[in-house]
């Protein structure tokens, strides 16, 4: 009789190899999001290997792919597309475009129900490893998207090093979180309306800024390709401040403390703006303009205080593309201008794309113009300035101008 010899798990194998990094099930599910929506809101030529047994969480993502027009191929122990059913409690997803190559792969058996264990490569050339298993366990012979996308042969050594520092960040920020606010809350229910509207405001600047990461990642890889180590660099210290910025959302979890005001750089706050900010203009042909006469203190939290500049000019960015004619203009420009009297600071940001249509909703809790939007932004901008004992008004908007103006305590000299 022939001796049959089973496959070994090798997915599991490259876990190990790559240090048996951990990160949680709520984590894990944001991460897959974030390789698979930006194929499935922009439709391209490519494809999408996954094995997802668990799919909790995950339904309405799988749906669309099964019903969108992206290309996948299911590796479950249900489907038909394995050679063994060896991988057990192995899981991943694999997208293959001709921009990028992501591949995730974890495992459940951590030892802890609400963490698991993941392996992870972006556009590098060690890809070929994990696909060559795949390969090996497979009916489908995957070998022709092998070599159709490969969109960078180097190992983006970076580009993985920002991302992973990303989720280590976010990871060890949310454990922190959670824990202390448990310990805040133990026992009690009487905080619940508030836990939940804290949380769904964090939530909110946490998605801002993982946006910002997402966009200065892209540009990592972009200029990783023509060897601009200088804005790399850059990029990697706006990735770094959008980070702490996250961190600290997190953080906040912890107190029902809303703002520590603190005299601060108008300087400060409006470069470190611009530089998180400005990743929101890249290839839409927008001139960003500051214009600040003098540097003087103002009462403020920063991290409040600079993610409701970002918000007023990721909004801005996006009102651009609102229509056509709005998209084409020549002339298009988001200024930050900053002013004080004898008693006040004022901060306005501005742009002339098209006004707003009802201006006099859009700090109301949940009104939204946007098809995918949460309706939570503007009235968190108002809120924090007001935590800061200041004002946030929309000043201005006409046909083709639009201005909202900051007014917070001058600090002390």
């Amino acid at each position: 009789m022939k001796k049959i010899v089973r496959q070994q798990n090798y997915l599991r194998e490259l876990i190990e190899s790559q240090g048996n990094r951990f990160i949680t099930r709520q984590a894990l599910g944001c991460w897959i999001r974030s390789v698979v929506e930006p194929l499935l809101d922009a439709p391209e030529t490519g494809v999408v290997l996954h094995r997802i047994e668990n799919k909790s969480g995950l339904q309405g993502l799988l749906r669309r792919l099964e019903f969108s027009d992206v290309e996948s191929i299911s590796f479950t122990d249900a489907s038909e597309n394995l050679v063994e059913k060896v991988w057990a409690n192995t899981e991943f997803i694999c997208v293959m475009t001709h921009r990028y190559v992501s591949i995730l792969i974890w495992d459940n058996r951590s030892g802890d129900d609400n963490l698991v264990r993941y392996y992870s490569l972006y556009n590098s050339k060690l890809q070929y490893e994990p696909l060559d298993i795949i390969k090996r366990n497979s009916k489908v012979d995957i070998a022709p998207y092998q070599e159709k996308f490969n969109p960078d042969r180097r190992d983006n050594i970076l580009l993985n090093a920002s991302i992973r520092r990303l989720i280590g960040n976010l990871e060890e920020a949310t454990n922190d979180a959670v824990l202390g606010f448990a310990e805040q809350s133990a026992g009690t229910l009487v905080d619940s309306d508030y836990v939940q509207r804290k949380s769904r405001i964090v939530a909110h600047e946490i998605k801002n800024q993982l946006s910002i990461c997402d966009l200065y990642s892209e540009i990592i890889r972009k200029q990783s390709e023509s060897a601009n180590f200088e804005g790399i660099q850059n990029s990697l210290k706006a990735i770094n401040k959008a980070l702490k910025l996250a961190n600290n959302s997190l953080y906040s979890l912890k107190t029902k403390e809303e703002s520590e005001l603190e005299c601060i750089s108008i300087k400060e706050i409006i470069e470190n703006s611009v530089e998180l900010s400005q990743v929101y203009l890249d290839g839409k042909n927008i001139e960003f303009q500051v214009e600040s006469q003098e540097d003087f203190l103002v009462m403020a939290d920063l991290d409040k205080l600079q993610a409701v500049i970002i918000n007023l000019v990721k909004n801005a960015s996006e009102a651009f593309g609102i229509d056509e004619e709005n998209a084409l203009k020549n002339d298009k420009y988001i200024k930050i201008k900053s002013e004080k009297d004898e008693n006040f600071a004022y901060i306005y940001v501005s742009n002339n794309a098209e006004g707003i249509k009802e201006p006099e909703k859009i700090f109301n809790e949940g009104f939204t113009t946007k098809s995918a939007g949460t309706g939570l932004g503007l009235w968190i901008c108002k809120k924090s300035v007001e935590e800061m004992l200041g004002e946030l008004e929309l000043s201005r908007s006409t046909e083709d101008y639009t201005e909202f103006t900051i007014k917070l305590g001058l600090g002390g000299k």
